[in-house]
């Protein structure tokens, strides 16, 4: 309901402060489990001051048999899809490579992808204020006010040898925190 409140907000207008302090975040931490993968999601914090660094990563841990075990992925095994909700903004993630191999082993350090600027134009919000929104983001240090939900995924997959088929792996995570002036 406290979104709904502060949703009428642009960019351009000041959020709300008092209205998103109330804001609850629901978990800075998810993890989903796909047979012999681990995929977890994390916010260092629950909140941030503007201008603060957001440290936000994905990983993906390996807890199979196999002492190592390499997977096939594109730019990055992980993505991150932002969405600022007291706008109703979706910040995108572009991905540049495909056909990149990755090996993991086994209860070894795990892949880690920490989250970085990185935007895709999004030809369906041409609203003054998402331009704004945007030019704010990528501009400055940290994100703007606000309170974010990110669903982070990874898609992935693992040939055995001998196999002809690869195993495809695709996980979900999601985790809230919101940033304060």
């Amino acid at each position: 309901m406290v979104v709904l409140l502060i949703a009428g907000c642009s960019s351009s207008e000041k959020i709300d402060s008092k209205a998103l302090e109330k804001i609850e975040v629901k978990k800075t931490t998810d993890e989903t489990v796909q047979d012999d993968f681990i995929f977890r999601l994390v916010s260092k914090k629950d909140h941030y001051k503007k201008g603060e660094e957001v440290i936000l990563y994905g990983e993906i841990v390996y807890k199979g048999d196999k002492e190592e075990v390499n997977i096939n992925h594109a730019s990055s095994a992980i993505f991150f899809n932002i969405r600022e909700e007291t706008r109703g903004y979706e910040i995108g993630y572009a991905v540049k490579d495909i056909g990149l191999t990755t090996t993991l082993h086994r209860l070894g350090s795990p892949y880690r992808k920490q989250y970085t600027k990185n935007v895709v134009n999004n030809p369906e919000a041409e609203a003054k204020d998402y331009e704004e929104l945007m030019e704010d983001f990528l501009n400055n240090d940290g994100f703007p006010p606000g309170y974010y939900k990110v669903k982070g995924h990874t898609d992935f997959s693992l040939s055995s040898e001998g196999e002809l088929e690869q195993k495809k792996f695709n996980m979900e995570a999601a985790i809230d925190f919101k940033v304060v002036e």
